[in-house]
């Protein structure tokens, strides 16, 4: 006996379609051994035949989705809640389906998607797109400025809706920020600006982080932080634990980094970064960013105050900011000119200092782009200066023997498993000393055929 729901000849079309599929459903279960039931093999499909049963779960997860956001707005519309004295529809939903899920909120996306956004309400029945792709189109289309008409927005959201059905919804929501310029640039930059200072807003309250003492010489923590700062974070973290391992030399010949990896996996070469940046913070006064941020936006939207930008490398697929937020940063953005002839500066100070000064930091950032490993692509304000000739063994502190190395080449030329060599073009070459660890019969050092 089916006990889903009572029997009965007057069955609503959508409880009969319902029984149906929970049918066809059990057609494909089987029962395993102590009566486990599970799903019948799928050993014999070709990949062909799988990449099309996972289409049709993904429509189907989406038709499912659109109904039962249909049902729920139907249940708010007859006050289903009071007939148990339930709090709301949400909680009467999870009553009834015997949990709280957070797929059985959503009562506000329910009921604009049946009063209002037909062509969303269209695709998500159809299986087009998924409950999330709806949402992003949903929440975008409620900000729209009061100046758009319901037709105008209509036609706006039909085009998004095709651009879903293409779209993972992360990239839908950078499209969906957009979703007025098929009306004006104009329209969308002010609509765009509009999402994304909302967006700041609600990141900056909900950023939180904690740390705590594990006790044995660690420490441990979570956080939660803004786009553009995870974003700003990530990419940092990725300078530092990826440079590339196939480049080539300042004359176009192929290398390769010999000294990447050292056994750290992931996780384990992310958080030895996250160690270098600490290690690269001000240590005195009250200093400006340390970091430099390149924003692409258009001069008429930082004149007009309006319209995003763009943080990176100006991509697509890059952060996007608000033009509020670009001002803040340009309040904390200094220029430093490098101007050749200019007021003389101590650049070469020979054995009356130890260390480096900022000036011949500076004046080096004029030659080197980034650190001067052969192959590594770490930009130089994340380099550290090097005595190429000890200062111990009599190397003057100037800039003929000043070499800038990135935290992990620093550390590798003060490791004994290497040696290194320094090259006419100014680069350093390394060879690690057991010659099994040579990922090539050949010599590293060995100089390539004429």
């Amino acid at each position: 006996m089916d006990n889903r729901h009572p029997d009965g000849p007057d069955r609503h079309p959508v409880t009969e379609a319902l029984h149906a599929a929970h049918a066809a459903l059990d057609a494909i279960t089987v029962a395993g051994d102590g009566g486990t039931a599970g799903w019948v093999p799928m050993a014999g499909m070709d990949p062909v035949e799988l990449a099309e049963v996972v289409r049709l779960h993904a429509a189907l997860e989406g038709r499912v989705a659109g109904l039962r956001l249909h049902t729920v707005a139907a249940a708010d519309a007859a006050n289903a809640a009071e007939v148990t004295a339930a709090a709301d529809t949400g909680s009467w939903a999870a009553t009834a389906g015997r949990n709280r899920s957070r797929a059985w909120g959503g009562v506000w996306l329910a009921n604009l998607l049946n009063s209002t956004y037909a062509p969303t309400r269209t695709a998500l029945a159809q299986g087009r797109i998924s409950e999330e792709h709806a949402a992003v189109i949903v929440r975008a289309a409620q900000k729209v400025p009061e100046s758009v008409t319901a037709a105008q927005l209509a036609e706006c959201e039909a085009i998004l809706v095709e651009k879903a059905t293409r779209m993972s919804p992360e990239n839908l929501r950078r499209a969906a920020r957009r979703l007025l310029a098929p009306l004006s640039k104009e329209l969308a930059d002010a609509h765009e600006d509009q999402l994304l200072v909302e967006q700041e807003f609600h990141a900056e309250c909900e950023t939180w982080l904690t740390l705590c003492d594990n006790g044995d010489g660690t420490w441990g923590g979570k956080f939660v932080i803004p786009e553009l700062h995870g974003w700003l974070f990530k990419t940092r973290l990725e300078q530092l634990t990826s440079p590339r391992r196939h480049t080539r030399t300042k004359t176009g010949e192929p290398v390769e980094d010999r000294t990447v990896g050292n056994g750290k996996n992931y996780t384990e070469a992310l958080g030895a970064a996250f160690l270098e940046i600490l290690e690269h913070l001000p240590e005195h006064g009250h200093a400006r960013s340390g970091v430099s941020i390149v924003v692409h936006v258009e001069e008429e939207k930082l004149r007009t105050q309006l319209g995003a930008a763009t943080v990176g490398t100006g991509a697509e697929n890059g952060p996007k900011i608000s033009n509020q937020e670009v001002r803040r940063l340009l309040c904390e953005a200094s220029i430093l000119p490098l101007i050749m002839g200019g007021r003389s500066l101590p650049l070469d100070l020979g054995r009356s200092s130890r260390l480096f000064t900022k000036n011949q930091w500076i004046a080096l950032s004029a030659i080197h782009e980034t650190c001067t490993a052969q192959g590594c692509t770490r930009p130089f304000a994340w380099t550290e200066l090097h005595h190429k000739k000890p200062w111990s063994e009599g190397g003057p502190t100037d800039l003929d023997n000043a070499a800038p190395l990135c935290g992990h080449h620093h550390r590798r030329i003060h490791d004994d498993t290497y040696e290194h060599q320094w090259l006419p073009d100014g680069t350093v070459r390394f060879r690690h000393r057991w010659r099994s660890r040579w990922k090539h019969r050949t010599d590293p050092w060995a100089q390539p055929a004429a």
